[in-house]
Formats: structure tokens, sequence, C-alpha cells
């Protein structure tokens, strides 16, 4: 029937073929989001390197709430990606919407997003999802939809050790390279793209709050 509401899997080959998504490897979007360095403190590389020894040492017997605690809390502290009444990190939402009479049902295991008062995301603009692509693509979907601002959603997801990190810009979907997180060039890569991130958050706030 013309308007039956399907309920759609998050095997991402369902989902670009659901949304008319091109996958693409290159795009300038994403080469500027990953194309940042920052100056780090040796508090912070004794931080991340002392977490990159333990991931080396123990990351292959984590389960997700064990990846979450030993290592992706620290790598955000280190990012420091919070500001206050504009961007918070939040863990465990989950988010709904009906697209193109799909139904779209997912829990986001790590977002940024403007907050709506203390403990609410209201404006999505980053999601991060462990072992699952497709979850972590419907997330943005539902995020574009819902912002209405034609502005990029930003997202990744992780494969074990390493980070895939993705734009979605109407319907070009992007996807970087991996980046092995227990290698010290690309967890550093890895660092400096979440900081460019807050920065480019930041730049899309301005520029809603100008229209």
């Amino acid at each position: 029937m013309e308007n039956e509401i399907i309920k759609i899997k998050s095997d991402i080959e369902d989902v670009l073929d659901a949304f008319a998504l091109v996958r693409n490897t290159k795009c300038a979007l994403l080469d500027h989001w990953l194309g940042a360095s920052f100056e780090l403190s040796s508090r912070d590389w004794e931080t991340l390197e002392e977490k990159r020894l333990l991931l080396v040492e123990e990351g292959d017997f984590w389960n997700e709430e064990e990846l979450k605690m030993h290592f992706l809390a620290f790598l955000f502290d280190v990012a420091k990606l919070d500001e206050k009444g504009k961007i918070k990190l939040f863990f465990e939402r989950p988010m709904a919407a009906v697209i193109n009479h799909y139904e779209i049902n997912v829990v986001c295991d790590a977002m940024l997003a403007t907050p709506k008062g203390i403990g609410k995301p209201k404006h999505p603009y980053f999601f991060l999802q462990e072992f699952a692509e497709g979850q972590m693509l419907l997330a943005m979907l539902v995020s574009q939809v819902e912002n209405a601002d034609n502005q990029p959603v930003y997202g990744c997801w992780l494969q074990g050790r390493n980070w895939i990190f993705t734009t979605l810009h109407e319907t070009n979907y992007c996807i970087s390279k991996q980046f092995d997180v227990s290698k010290v060039e690309d967890l550093t890569a890895v660092v400096y793209a979440l900081k460019h991130l807050k920065e480019i958050i930041l730049k899309q706030i301005e520029m809603t709050k100008k229209t």
C-alpha cells in the first residue's frame, strides 16, 4: 500500500538503498574535517599513551560498555568536547522518526548535541556507534530531517580498534579510511578530528543564529 509504514533494518546496504544515498570515499567536507591539527598538553599526551597501551593489551577482550569506560571516555575528555549551553556529550539516547514511509528506531551509543535544558539532546550534530555503521547512518538521517537546517551531519563507527569517520550532506554520504587507534599516529589523528569537530559545530551554531 502507498502509505504503508515499513520498519527498516539497520543493515547498511538496506539503509543506502532505501534512502537512495551515494556512498563516497572522497569529499571536500570530510577532508576539511580530518585535515586539522592541534596542540596538546603533556598531560593529554600521557593520558593518550596510557590508554593506547591499555587498548593494545586488553581491548580485544572488552565489551561495548568496557570500551566506553576504559577508552572512549578518556578520548572525549582529552578532546574537551562540551561547551556549556551549546554542545553536550550524550550516551545511549534513543531516536525515532518516520522518513519516506520508513520507520526508524535507533539507540545512539554516543552523540554530540545542543542540549535542551540540562539533560536532554535537542539538536544533534555527531553520532558515534560501535560496530554498527547502519545504525549510525540511521541516526544521522533522523537528525538531518529533524534539524531541517541543510547543514552536514557528522558520524563515526568503530570496528574494533579501527575508527571510520563519516559525513552526510543531502544524499552524499562519505566515509574516511580506517584509523587504527592502537597506533600513535592514527590515535592522534582521531583526537584532532574530535577537537576540530567541536570548532565546526560551534560555527554551525553561530551560522544558525544569524539566519
